[in-house]
């Protein structure tokens, strides 16, 4: 036999549901609001981070005054590190001082963007980028293990670049049958012809010291 409830019992039986358990009905709403706010309140903060760095970022740029620009590049990289916008900085600065060979103070920009962009939720691309031109920097001041050292989280899937790289560096502490390898890598990866030459060249060289 099929009970029927009258609407009276369902509204009933709600409301004795909520007695019963409003304890845990009030925190579970508690929680969520909590949360929600929370969540609300740090994308707010972070929009605003934003806002300020790209500011501090332009007038950088445009600052003629060598004493204001290193001010706002303190600023910027400093108190917000975690930007898009001091990452650009960073590889900015790091970059110039590079073609004015100012190869350490290079050193210790790249290794700061390192720094910066590490992590689970750091910037994949921009430490890509900063490794790469700490390699690059640390094999041109003869600092091969250095080198080697920041390559060595990249497997065998890493570019041609990569490999020539650590080719280099191999190839600096004197590990020349590991060096050619990697150079065998780089060579198999590169499509431009001038670039597998001087590969080749280099595989050539090592064998020919061999």
């Amino acid at each position: 036999m099929v009970t029927v409830r009258s609407d009276e019992e369902r509204v009933q039986s709600i409301i004795d549901f909520v007695k019963d358990y409003k304890l845990i009905i009030l925190s579970i709403i508690i929680v969520l609001t909590t949360s929600i706010g929370g969540f609300l309140f740090s994308e707010s903060i972070k929009v605003k981070k934003i806002q300020t760095a790209k500011v501090l970022y332009e007038d950088w740029l445009l600052s003629a005054n060598l004493d204001d620009a290193d001010l706002l590049f303190q600023n910027l990289t400093g108190n917000f590190s975690n930007t898009g916008y001091s990452h650009l900085a960073l590889l900015r600065k790091g970059s110039d001082l590079a073609k004015e060979n100012d190869l350490e103070e290079s050193l210790n920009i790249f290794y700061q963007l390192k720094k910066n962009t590490d992590g689970f939720f750091g910037n994949s691309l921009m430490n890509g980028v900063a490794r790469t031109n700490i390699a690059r920097i640390s094999i041109a001041l003869g600092k091969f293990e250095d080198a080697l050292a920041v390559l060595e989280k990249y497997s065998n899937d890493e570019d041609a670049y990569t490999h020539e790289l650590k080719g280099d560096a191999l190839s600096g502490v004197g590990n020349n049958d590991l060096a050619i390898q990697q150079y065998e890598s780089a060579f198999e990866k590169y499509t431009d012809n001038g670039l597998r030459n001087l590969v080749k060249l280099k595989i050539n060289n090592l064998n020919t010291d061999e």
